[in-house]
């Protein structure tokens, strides 16, 4: 038995990299048809079980070069420095996408709460309590 399903394009994979991806496309063309295809339930990728945050230069005293030598120096030598320059200057706007994609990442006196955790000379860490993971999955499947 044959079933069609008449879609404009398909996603593989629904964890936060898919429903990115899935918004994005739908950005681009709002009358488009989507479909995400995930391995079970919309949920059930390994995001919302990520509990610490994401790093980006959001603080006036840390600096994107001084992220960029933390994540080489953590590295040993196995990061391609390309691809740690290319994250690390996209990370800040990332931040503010998935902010506006309602994702409730914690404040403090009506700024982001930034931490510090191994490997980074600054506080650059942003999170949702130790939650961070299901704060993103929740907040981009509630988006799709």
């Amino acid at each position: 038995m044959t079933h069609s399903r008449p879609f404009d394009l398909l996603v593989v994979g629904s964890g936060a990299a898919g429903m990115t991806v899935a918004l994005g496309l739908l950005a681009q063309r709002p009358d488009a048809r989507v479909a995400v295809l995930a391995k079970s339930d919309l949920s059930e990728g390994s995001t919302k079980y990520a509990q610490g945050g994401i790093a980006a230069v959001l603080d006036a005293a840390d600096s994107t070069e001084a992220h960029i030598r933390d994540t080489l120096e953590a590295g040993a030598g196995q990061c391609y420095e390309p691809a740690v320059r290319a994250v690390v200057e996209g990370a800040p706007e990332a931040i503010r996408w998935l902010i506006d994609n309602g994702v409730a990442f914690d404040h403090e006196d009506g700024d982001l709460h930034l931490t510090r955790e191994g490997g980074h000379s600054h506080r650059r860490i942003v999170h949702a309590a130790d939650a961070t993971g299901l704060a993103v999955q929740t907040s981009l499947e509630e988006r799709l």
